[in-house]
């Protein structure tokens, strides 16, 4: 017999349809710039079906450049729940059934307000012109970060802010938008998630969680705004530091060079601990102790080979699958990629002496289509562009062959396990001391990383060696000493004193917008107005989900 009093199971009764959220999308783009060109939000069971086709050309090429560019369009499926977690419970409006501790008092029990972490658009505006306020707030490659952050702030759907980047002679008390609009900041969280799992190089730059995570808002405010956190004398370490409203670049293509990692294992080297004798006796130690030394070294190992994300350091240690679910990761859904073609434009008219002018023009094509099934999970769907060049090394480049001067420096394959090999500066470049206005002197005790064992046996890079080097430098992308200098220093100008060498950092391995200077007719900048790539994409969207077509209760 049913118990009357337990409470009936009742479902509600969805309607289930498809819908159509296609739409066309035209926007520009510099070089390595990571650009959210589509974002939708996304309700639990819904099913998605994304076909994209765009077409992409170039702004004016100087020459028919020996150059090879790709293009990727990437898409990624990012849960609330990983950017706030108490966004599950306020969805679904058990206010009062918080899983997540808000304090160590354990006779508060709190209900939360029902608002999510938001900010108005005066705070963004405000924010903006803070940081415009001081050079010294200019990004690693010497752009305005304010400017990038209202480029970020259009792309995701935030609106033009692009006035408030530009100086304190546009403010918001003075001139405001139409409304002080409240918006959410899961765009922006959303955007830092992807770049912190997918395109930051966990071996070299270290997890901001600030930047995509705000479990420290309690939720129990109205309020619930990030404003205070970005105005008064406090809010000076995160403005000066990159934090969610920055606009995020990719990597260079791993290789010799840029494919190295800072240590050979996993933190430092694991030693044989030896007893103190006296002077004059050798030192003594177990074989029990030297292969405790050689499995900690073991362990070191393989835990620096990957990411640091749980999931894969528990199937590289333990050698087990483990689901999606039991990483911290957002989910990377596909991607569709494609190469741009830069075709000569020849202009006939005879010139002063009697040749002909070559110059050139990219275009692009990509398609593809992604099929996605959200299950139980609110969150937001994102495709992230960027376009990514192949580098051309005009550096001063040593063939390793000929710097074999001794027997043991030729591969031997006993010593091929041994473990990684340091990577010395010398290696990429062996320049003039004094050159182009820069002191490379510091530089020659300098190592970049480290690579496997034999690495000039197992890989090569492209180079651009003659006339490309200097008078033809505009026909390839062009990766000089002067480039080297730049990244190594973080210095975007050799008019100043001369740069001195600092560690390697991140900043070394990213993509420099400035990288494609020499064949394009303009140089970039912050300014929109100097995007080289323009492109036109198609997103052909559709999804079902659990709402009916009309709204209606007939």
């Amino acid at each position: 017999m049913a118990n009357i009093m337990s409470l009936k199971s009742l479902r509600n009764k969805t309607s289930r349809n498809g819908f159509d959220l296609s739409f066309k999308k035209n926007f520009t783009a510099k070089a390595g710039e990571l650009l959210p060109v589509m974002v939708k939000e996304v309700l639990p069971g819904d099913s998605f079906k994304i076909n994209l086709k765009s077409f992409t050309r170039t702004q004016p090429i100087n020459t028919a450049a020996f150059a090879r560019i790709r293009e990727y369009y990437d898409f990624y499926f990012v849960p609330y729940d990983l950017l706030w977690n108490k966004a599950n419970t306020v969805l679904t409006q058990m206010y009062d059934n918080p899983q997540h501790s808000v304090s160590l008092d354990p006779t508060k029990n709190f209900v939360l307000a029902g608002t999510m972490p938001s900010i108005t658009a005066a705070g963004l505006a405000k924010y903006l012109v803070h940081v415009s306020d001081s050079s010294d707030r200019d990004n690693y490659f010497g752009y305005s970060r304010s400017l990038c952050s209202a480029k970020l702030m259009e792309y995701l759907g935030y609106g033009n802010f692009y006035p408030y980047a530009k100086g304190d002679q546009f403010t918001w008390d003075e001139h405001p938008l139409l409304n002080n609009i409240k918006f959410n900041i899961f765009g922006f969280l959303a955007y830092q998630k992807i770049y912190a799992d997918y395109y930051r190089d966990s071996q070299w730059e270290k997890v901001s969680p600030s930047t995509f995570n705000v479990d420290f808002m309690d939720g129990v405010t109205n309020d619930n705004s990030i404003e205070s956190y970005l105005e008064g004398p406090d809010s000076d370490p995160i403005i000066d530091n990159y934090n969610m409203f920055d606009l995020r670049y990719c990597n260079w293509q791993k290789d010799l060079f840029h494919g190295l990692v800072p240590h050979q294992q996993y933190g430092t080297s694991s030693v044989v601990q030896t007893s103190n004798v006296e002077s004059g006796n050798p030192a003594e130690f177990t074989i029990l102790a030297l292969r405790q030394a050689e499995f900690l070294q073991k362990w070191k190992e393989i835990t620096q080979s990957g990411n640091k994300d749980y999931k894969d350091q528990i199937e590289k240690h333990w050698n087990v699958s483990v689901g999606d679910g039991f990483s911290e990761l957002c989910t990377y859904l596909g991607g569709i990629s494609s190469s741009l073609d830069i075709n000569e434009v020849v202009n006939s008219n005879i010139t002063g002496d009697n040749a002909a002018d070559i110059a050139g023009k990219g275009t692009g094509v990509s398609n593809g289509y992604i099929n996605f099934n959200a299950g139980g999970k609110y969150g937001v769907i994102m495709c992230i562009y960027h376009c990514l060049p192949l580098l051309d090394y005009t550096v001063d480049l040593l063939e390793s062959s000929f710097t074999k001067v001794n027997a043991t420096d030729y591969a031997i394959p006993e010593f091929d396990r041994v473990g990684m090999e340091a990577v010395p500066f010398a290696k990429m470049m062996n320049p003039p001391k004094t050159s182009n206005g820069v002191n490379f002197t510091p530089y020659s005790s300098l190592v970049l990383g480290y690579a496997p064992r034999y690495i000039d046996y197992k890989t090569s890079v492209d180079s651009s060696i003659g006339g490309f080097k200097d008078t033809l430098k505009n026909w390839v992308i062009s990766y000089s000493n002067i480039s080297v200098a730049n990244q190594l220093s973080f210095s975007g100008s050799l008019d100043g004193p001369v740069p001195s060498v600092k560690p390697m950092n991140y900043t070394f391995f990213k993509v420099n917008p400035n990288c494609l200077d020499p064949l394009f007719a303009v140089a970039v900048n912050s300014e929109i107005s100097t995007d080289n790539f323009l492109c036109s994409s198609f997103f052909d969207i559709k999804v079902v989900r659990n709402l009916d077509t009309d709204g209606l209760p007939y």
